[in-house]
């Protein structure tokens, strides 16, 4: 009976899209917006060291590579969403422009701004990171005018993926069978045995996916490995999670005290209308009295009948 590993755990994800060039490129091909200039060969580039941060080791992982005609690619794959990997993934974006620019860099000569390749960044998020109440699950994002959306500069592209939001009839499109394919895969593939769906089985990308997921193609030491980064997904999960209810704890706090301060503020404004209408009252009450007064004079003096 076969059982199948987890795709988004950092080892399967960087053997199967960072190991198998043709799987890679089916990948790409299914996400990203190139129109008739599909992905037919790539290189993948030497990966970095992922730097520590305060967590230790983020579970992030990623696939780099260029294709045949100079075009930089970026798959991310993400279990928690968070304002480092918002930042990293900026940096790797202007990175991947620079880099460019530096293998055209010859001494005594200018840099060719005209020579710049795209850059598109994928990255796959096992989170939700926007609007718990939205049914968006995919985002294209690039430099554009706020007012003018159609006007934009070329060159850096960003496709991101909530994972959790995608339902496959949420995207029915013929076109984009593959692409529902593949995020099945993601997200399923961990839960099937034998009865496994056959339109995975019939597709040769994700048979060979499913193939590189299976325990028994695994030693000992790297499902320790895997059960190792597991852990550490779940603890960085857990301990988001903390962090996300205490700053939500806070926010709310804050809200509260300017809601206290607020109706403090109304408050003092009702009394000081109070003030004003007791003081607008006494001044009627004093000008009644007066003319009371008035009125006797004149009773007085007949000038008034009784």
């Amino acid at each position: 009976m076969a059982k199948y590993l987890d795709p988004k755990n950092d080892l399967l994800f960087k053997r199967i899209f960072g190991e198998h060039k043709d799987i890679l490129i089916s990948f790409l091909n299914s996400f990203l917006p190139l129109g008739n200039n599909e992905v037919t060969k790539v290189e993948y580039l030497t990966p970095e060291q992922i730097p520590k941060t305060r967590r230790g080791k983020l579970s992030i992982v990623d696939v780099r590579c260029t294709d045949n005609i100079g075009r930089s690619f970026i798959v991310e794959m993400q279990n928690s969403w968070d304002n480092i990997f918002h930042n990293r993934l900026l940096v790797n974006g202007a990175k991947a422009i620079v880099k460019q620019m530096d293998k055209k860099k010859v001494e005594h000569e200018a840099i060719l701004f005209s020579e710049l390749k795209p850059v598109y960044i994928l990255a796959v998020l096992n989170d939700e990171f926007t609007d718990k109440n939205s049914k968006e699950w995919i985002r294209y994002l690039r430099i554009q005018d706020r007012k003018d959306p159609y006007f934009y500069l070329k060159g850096l592209d960003y496709i991101l993926l909530e994972l959790p939001k995608f339902k496959p009839e949420t995207w029915n499109l013929t076109e984009k069978k593959m692409a529902i394919l593949w995020l099945r895969f993601l997200k399923e593939i961990e839960k099937y045995n034998n009865d496994v769906p056959k339109e995975f089985q019939k597709n040769k990308y994700i048979r060979t996916a499913m193939e590189i997921c299976e325990v028994a193609a695994f030693s000992p030491e790297e499902l320790d490995i895997y059960e190792r980064i597991q852990e550490e997904i779940l603890l960085n999960k857990n301990v988001k999670f903390y962090e996300d209810t205490i700053e939500q704890n806070k926010i709310d706090l804050e809200e509260k005290d300017k809601t206290i301060e607020q109706n403090k503020i109304d408050l003092e404004e009702k009394d000081k209308t109070i003030e004003e209408k007791d003081k607008e009252n006494l001044l009627m009450k004093e000008e009644l009295e007066k003319m009371k007064e008035e009125i006797k004079k004149l009773k007085k003096r007949n000038v008034l009948k009784k």
